[in-house]
């Protein structure tokens, strides 16, 4: 961080890395200005300079693959995002990695050319980046500009950094270019020499859109008559391994949520039309888990065990199995017989009532504890991921 040169123009984006190397509360940081503006140098001086796993990767990288090899890091470097592909699971993919740094109080870092608003993806993107810290990196104004000649043009001659101080340098790299012009042709070349220049280069570029656009047509209309030609299997097939994607990255979503997916991963590779049955298998048995997790949230379990109706260790089988799809019937029975105990301490503690004519202690305990248990229910279906699969699928 020490080579930077920190002016003006980017005096946001250093502050904001500084703070980020040492807090959580600077996540995620997103950083966006115009090409050549200096983004890659100062996220590569963060990764440098922080203390722990790290790994800078273009938003080009995020396919439809796992993610396990990018949240495997402490700090996570994506640049480019105006890059990242539009298709599924995609954008669903970038979410989950940016959830998983959020929640794990890991430091994730975005670049892009444009703002946030700017980016050609969902809002429930931008709406994590928007929860962080946004900053710009922006051309050079005067004073930004002589600043960078100073540190790069070392050597250069007052002459030479008034006359460059002059020129139309918006960015860093632009800087870099016309030093190194500088010193090439020993002199600064004409403002109107370069706007000549950079006219007739733009206008080299049209002409190339152009005839890629010409061609693209032509090629497009090549691809539709050799697909008229293709056989049906080849076309299903390529669906097919979209479709598998997509199983692959819910599979992994599923994993990172706690449940066991020891059932997909053995089909995952198999015959499609059995992965696909047994997904919708797997699907309707975890919204069953999420339905048994909440029942047995309302169980009052430290009085079941206190009227040795159930036991500790029984307790901690219950509560691993209620992230395992394979265990829904025997967790649906066991479930059921507590409920049915539960019922019977509350008619025990009626009865208690009627004949005493006041509560009972007992059915206060158990009173007190059910509403206890309801508002912890409550609590973690606002709170934690695994309650909320139902609006996943």
């Amino acid at each position: 961080m020490d080579k930077i040169i920190i002016s003006k123009f980017n005096i946001e984006s250093v502050k904001a890395i500084k703070k980020a190397l040492t807090s959580k509360d600077v996540n995620p940081l997103f950083i966006y200005g115009p090409s050549g503006s200096g983004k890659s140098f100062l996220v590569q001086s963060m990764k440098d300079k922080f203390k722990g796993k790290s790994e800078i990767i273009s938003a080009e990288e995020i396919d439809s693959q796992f993610i396990e090899q990018f949240i495997k890091n402490d700090l996570l470097i994506i640049e480019d995002m105006q890059l990242l592909k539009n298709y599924k699971p995609v954008p669903e993919n970038l979410l989950d990695i940016i959830d998983y740094f959020i929640k794990n109080e890991k430091q994730i870092v975005l670049t892009a050319d444009r703002h946030p608003k700017g980016l050609n993806v969902p809002n429930r993107i931008i709406s994590r980046i928007e929860s962080g810290v946004i900053v710009p990196i922006k051309e050079l104004d005067k004073t930004s500009r002589r600043k960078v000649l100073e540190n790069i043009g070392k050597g250069l001659s007052e002459k030479f950094l008034k006359k460059l101080q002059q020129s139309d340098i918006k960015t860093v790299n632009q800087a870099i270019g016309a030093i190194k012009k500088v010193r090439v042709l020993g002199y600064v070349p004409e403002e109107k020499d370069r706007i000549e220049e950079e006219k007739r280069i733009k206008e080299e570029q049209q002409k190339k859109k152009e005839q890629i656009k010409k061609q693209a047509s032509e090629f497009e209309r090549f691809i539709q008559d050799v697909k008229r030609g293709f056989s049906e299997k080849l076309e299903g097939s390529e669906k097919e391994e979209i479709l598998r994607d997509e199983y692959r990255a819910k599979m992994f979503v599923w994993k990172m949520k706690g449940f066991n997916i020891n059932r997909i991963k053995k089909v995952i590779n198999g015959n499609l039309d059995l992965l696909t049955g047994e997904f919708v298998s797997y699907t309707t048995d975890i919204q069953r888990l999420i339905e048994l997790q909440k029942r047995y949230g309302m169980l009052a379990v430290d009085n079941l065990i206190k009227n040795s109706i159930i036991t500790k260790d029984e307790i901690k089988d219950i509560e691993k199995a209620l992230f395992n799809p394979d265990k829904v019937e025997w967790l649906t029975k066991t479930i059921g017989k507590l409920e049915e105990e539960e019922d019977k301490l509350l008619e025990k503690a009626r009865k208690k009532l009627e004949i005493s004519g006041k509560k009972s202690k007992e059915e206060k305990e158990l009173s007190k504890e059910k509403i206890k248990n309801l508002k912890k229910v409550m609590t973690m279906n606002l709170r934690d991921e695994s309650f909320r699969l139902i609006g996943d699928f």
